[in-house]
């Protein structure tokens, strides 16, 4: 039967030259449409690896002191208002960041050199440094590249350094990151690298990049809050159970007091939601755009294909009722002319991955968040064959199904 088709595709190669062509232009534009989309969604769907759930961030604020009296000190204002939130039962956990929470814009870069891994990477670039208390890994439930919980192996731990996992893999390719020494530029003060987090993006539409976390305890944390000071500390609270906008200013006001240290005052709360709607709210907007981009060209698609296949079986309805005629069954006659527009469809195939290669040479295909992987290629290129071949059967289907009850008589006037 395939031979036969492929005879007859061959015989009539004037007309089906302009439907292949059609055919490859369209699989080509579609593939890379797909592509895109795949990309999107499953970077979107890629854990973020950190949880923001039921998390709210306190807005801070100084007033100005009425008295002549010593004050408390700024890491002293910030450990004290931390300490009196997290005694409220209904609080998770508390911790403080400077311009690295989630979703927050924080952009802080530093250079850092590996005592016994490959100083060569570090010396030529920097990366992203998150200046974190030790509890904001068990705040936002940051595990380990082992799915066990950050916060328990950096307890405790003087000058502890947390890297993330592309990090590890980039200072210490193959090799045990955690337990190892690291340093700042050429300062002479080492540190620890306490854990190796899994791999942290800064949103759901990037992929995860090398960075690390300075762990705020002793010195580090009163050098680092006197530098920012603490009025411009990020303070991130989870609650025990999801509470509304409503339930939080209750929650506030039953604090009272408790919401002062010294001069320090928490003066407004924001859901850490609020901040990542913030954020993507830009590229959700150019998802849509693209998606209604990829609907509309769909649809245009949808109508050419099926009406070329539909014009093709109108114009060869006198052949079908001929071959009725002489005693094929139009079960058989159905699926044959399905075959035959498969088989056109699949001719294509060679040229669309000649067509994707030169796409991935000139860099238009994104492997720069994705890899170009075999999965990748037959989800994408599956997708779009089966989108077309389903788009064929349907062109061809409605018409060879009236072609087929014809009465003999009409067969042949037709032929």
């Amino acid at each position: 039967m395939i031979k036969h088709i492929l005879k007859i595709i061959w015989n009539q190669r004037r007309s089906n030259g302009w439907i292949f062509a059609e055919l490859l232009i369209v699989a080509g534009f579609l593939w890379v449409m797909i592509d895109t989309f795949y990309v999107d969604m499953v970077t979107y769907r890629s854990p973020l690896g950190y949880d923001i759930t039921n998390v709210w961030r306190f807005k801070l604020t100084e007033e100005g002191r009425t008295d002549t009296l010593p004050g408390l000190s700024e890491p002293e204002k910030l450990t004290r208002l931390i300490e009196q939130i997290r005694q409220n039962p209904e609080v998770y956990e508390v911790c403080a960041t400077f311009y690295s929470c989630p979703y927050s814009f924080g952009n802080s870069w530093r250079s850092i050199t590996p005592l016994d891994g490959d100083s060569s990477i570090s010396s030529a670039q920097s990366f992203q440094i998150r200046n974190v208390t030790p509890e904001y890994f068990r705040l936002f439930n940051v595990q380990n590249s082992d799915g066990k919980p950050v916060y328990d192996e950096v307890s405790g731990v003087r000058n502890a350094l947390v890297v993330s996992r592309e990090m590890a893999d980039m200072f210490y390719p193959g090799k045990q990151a955690r337990g190892r020494k690291v340093r700042y530029d050429s300062k002479e003060e080492v540190f620890t690298i306490a854990s190796v987090s899994s791999s942290i993006r800064a949103n759901e539409y990037e992929r995860p990049e090398p960075c690390f976390f300075q762990c705020l305890n002793g010195e580090i944390y009163n050098l680092v809050v006197e530098d920012f000071g603490a009025r411009d500390a990020e303070l991130c609270v989870r609650m025990k159970r999801s509470l509304s906008r409503d339930d939080m200013n209750l929650f506030l006001d039953s604090m009272g007091d408790r919401l002062t240290a010294d001069n320090l005052m928490v003066y407004g709360i924001t859901p850490m939601q609020e901040f990542r709607d913030i954020q993507l709210s830009g590229k959700e907007r150019d998802m849509s755009n693209k998606f209604s981009l990829m609907l509309f060209m769909l649809i245009n698609v949808f109508f050419g294909i099926i009406g070329t296949f539909w014009l093709r079986m109108q114009n060869r309805r006198g052949e079908i009722g001929l071959r009725m005629v002489l005693g094929a069954h139009r079960i058989t006659l159905q699926q044959y002319m399905y075959a035959e527009g498969l088989c056109l469809l699949a001719f294509s195939l060679p040229l669309v991955l000649l067509f994707g290669v030169n796409l991935l040479m000139t860099d238009y295909i994104d492997t720069y968040r994705q890899s170009l992987s075999v999965a990748r290629v037959l989800v994408t290129l599956g997708a779009t064959y089966l989108l077309m071949g389903g788009m064929i059967i349907l062109g061809i289907w409605f018409p060879v199904r009236q072609a087929v009850r014809m009465a003999p008589a009409d067969a042949l006037h037709y032929e």
